[in-house]
């Protein structure tokens, strides 16, 4: 039985997205263990500060130098795109999203979708959060207005696993604040290495994190995650990113974050698909995640359609 990964049933929702070039092997295709076995770089901090060959048409997609912080390493904002969902005056973030517009958060539907149900559940998006646990000014809590599940989001299979949250107030947006840059349309992800950003459990058995992690992920080929997961997967018109990495991934609580991809053009990240699911044991079998290129229609019209006078941020071609 499949249920949304927020909570489910022996699965729960995950995903993940990677960056890294793959040799051929005697000229066949790379098997499953053979990604499993490619080394995935995680030494990434000073990517996404300066600004690449490529202009984007608004700033997205930058990052903040990782600083030291009480003798360890803090990557305090690092991302500014992560936003966070929470339910009103109840503790931790229960599902990821990343910030598209000033008015406008992007998540997974089947973190929304539960709501519908439940009316007495007020909506909460943070952004500015890094470390759940302390109170700074960094921090801006926002009221929802209201939640947009795709039309044809299927709650059994996942497909067009996106939702748009929008805010009932703006945001500000700051150096520690700010959007995504969205795709320009389809990008050849397999065999890249892509990161994944949450607070959710660290693995199968522990509790959830309150500081962001990160995590690098390679992109597989989606009949490896069809195969693997035996349910419906459309191979032929996909609408899914197949991800893994060796005893690491996302996990519950990762679900609607964002994956991101470093555009070597613009030296920005593009969220390129959005944590979706995967198996109970975090780190046993690939994780499937929604496309984000292909709802890149379906998001503008929403967006237009609330707010109209706001754009996304994507790399100008």
């Amino acid at each position: 039985m499949w249920q949304s990964r927020v909570k489910m049933a022996g699965w729960w929702t995950t995903a993940v997205v990677v960056l890294l070039t793959v040799g051929a092997v005697l000229g066949q295709e790379p098997t499953l263990e053979d990604y499993l076995n490619m080394r995935v770089d995680d030494q990434s901090e000073e990517h996404g500060q300066l600004a690449g060959l490529k202009p984007t048409n608004c700033s997205c997609g930058w990052t903040n130098k990782a600083r030291i912080v009480g003798g360890r390493r803090a990557l305090a904002n690092e991302f500014p795109l992560m936003a966070g969902l929470k339910a009103k005056g109840h503790k931790g973030v229960f599902c990821g999203g990343f910030v598209v517009t000033i008015g406008h958060v992007i998540t997974a539907a089947h973190c929304t979708y539960p709501l519908r149900s439940l009316r007495k559940i007020k909506l909460v998006v943070v952004v500015g959060e890094h470390d759940q646990s302390e109170k700074n000014g960094n921090k801006q809590h926002l009221a929802v207005l209201k939640t947009i599940e795709h039309e044809r989001f299927n709650p059994v299979t996942f497909f067009n696993d996106i939702s748009i949250v929008v805010l009932k107030k703006h945001m500000t947006f700051n150096q520690l604040i700010g959007p995504a840059c969205l795709p320009s349309g389809p990008i050849e992800l397999v065999n890249e290495q892509v990161k994944v950003l949450g607070w959710g459990r660290l693995s199968a058995a522990r509790v959830s994190s309150d500081v962001l992690m990160k995590l690098n992920l390679r992109v597989i080929p989606l009949q490896m995650c069809k195969e693997k997961f035996k349910r419906v997967i459309d191979v032929d018109s996909p609408t899914q990113i197949c991800t893994v990495r060796k005893n690491k991934d996302s996990c519950e609580g990762d679900s609607g974050g964002p994956l991101i991809w470093l555009d070597p053009e613009t030296n920005r990240y593009t969220v390129v698909a959005i944590v979706s699911y995967g198996k109970t044991l975090c780190g046993t079998a690939p994780a499937v995640n929604t496309d984000v290129s292909v709802h890149l229609n379906w998001i503008q019209q929403k967006i237009s359609a609330t707010y109209p006078e706001l754009m996304t941020c994507s790399k100008i071609e």
